[in-house]
């Protein structure tokens, strides 16, 4: 069976031609550039090489996930429209599989003897992983989103690990360096070694794919993003990770202001949090971990309208989606109060907060030049709600 093998799921993107298992041509790419621009050039110059068209395939092979979201979307749409085309069927790769078989154990210890760890970084200490055998390639802990010190706690225990026929873990590529962290939390003791830098090869996409070759319509194939929800991060069962949003008290102002004054360079008066707390056409929310506050939210409200002022994450609480979530807690909360049109100025270089508001229906309609100060502009946005 003549395939091409394609991956777009993380940084890397890559394809290849494989003929029962051998290589014909292959091409792995790390540009800098998004998939959308790399991937069909690289697919052009593969087949080339190959020397082959699209109707010499028996099939198509594709990573479907986990990994980035917007990776896998573009290899998806990529190789369903080429196989569509084609009139070819597909066969659907697990990006922890490839990844597994796109690895060789190099250690000094037998491959009978290894628990091999592909884990993808999914930031905020969760990897997308699986956990195989390394010699047969079976899967001791099934494929999915973890917790990185719950899985090194699955894999601590598992009997393998626990009565010594499994001495060593090899961990690969983008989530080994966090794994290591959390081996080393959990007093993991056996032979850990990691590979960051290990990366999906059209080498491995083409051995899971001639390991599992089921053949499907390219219509029926799907993503797997494995993905924990923002809802879930933050209703964590661990106590020690519990999030609250709440109206902002007059207890809360000494809080607010500190996060005030670690994130931004002219932050806001005392008197003036106290408005937002206080004064009938203003409003503040926080978001309270273990009794702490660290997120918070202000906005003025005129009439239908409500004016966002500032959404300040404490440093070592962003990425973890509490700006977006007591956005969205405000927004839900004018609305009832019967506010129909939100509208804030966010500075044009603070990507991250125009990412937060975009995702959330805000819509940029202008810009003020030098509104922050001198080489500062600011982005005018607003939304309906």
């Amino acid at each position: 069976m003549k395939i091409l093998v394609c991956d777009t799921s993380n940084q890397n993107c890559s394809a290849g031609v494989y003929e029962d298992g051998r290589e014909i041509a292959y091409e792995l790419s790390f540009e800098t550039r998004t998939h959308s621009e790399t991937f069909m050039p690289l697919v052009h110059r593969v087949m080339e090489q190959a020397k082959l068209r699209h109707e010499d395939l028996d099939a198509y092979a594709i990573t479907v996930g986990p990994g980035s979201f917007t990776g896998i979307r573009i290899g998806l749409a990529a190789v369903k429209g080429m196989a569509l085309a084609a009139g070819k069927p597909c066969i659907s790769v697990s990006s922890t599989e490839a990844l597994a078989r796109s690895c060789e154990n190099a250690t000094a210890t037998a491959r009978e003897e290894t628990v091999l760890v592909p884990a993808i970084d999914a930031r905020n200490n969760r990897v997308f992983a699986r956990v195989f055998e390394d010699d047969t390639m079976k899967t001791l802990i099934p494929e999915d989103a973890y917790d990185a010190d719950d899985l090194a706690k699955k894999i601590k225990n598992m009997p393998e690990i626990v009565y010594g026929t499994r001495r060593q873990i090899l961990v690969v590529g983008s989530g080994a360096e966090v794994m290591k962290q959390a081996f080393e939390r959990n007093k993991v003791h056996i032979n850990v070694y990691c590979a960051k830098g290990a990366a999906i090869t059209p080498k491995g996409v083409a051995g899971a794919a001639f390991a599992h070759p089921d053949l499907i319509s390219a219509r029926d194939v799907k993503a797997t993003y494995c993905a924990v929800s923002q809802a879930e991060r933050l209703r964590k069962n661990d106590a020690a990770e519990e999030y609250k949003i709440r109206p902002a008290e007059d207890s809360d102002v000494d809080s607010i202001m500190g996060l005030e004054e670690g994130s931004i360079p002219h932050p806001w008066q005392r008197n003036e949090i106290e408005k937002l707390i206080t004064e009938d056409n203003k409003c503040a929310f926080v978001t309270e971990k273990n009794g702490h506050v660290v997120c918070y939210i202000g906005c003025d409200i005129v009439i239908d309208e409500g004016n966002i002022g500032n959404v300040v994450t404490d440093e070592k609480e962003r990425g973890k989606g509490l700006a977006t979530a007591i956005l969205k807690h405000l927004m839900e909360d004018l609305k009832k109060r019967g506010v129909k049109h939100m509208y804030l100025e966010v500075e044009s270089t603070n990507s991250a907060a125009v990412a937060v508001y975009k995702k959330c229906g805000f819509k940029s309609y202008n810009i003020r030049k030098g509104y922050f100060g001198v080489g500062r502009d600011a982005i005018l946005m607003d939304c309906e709600i």
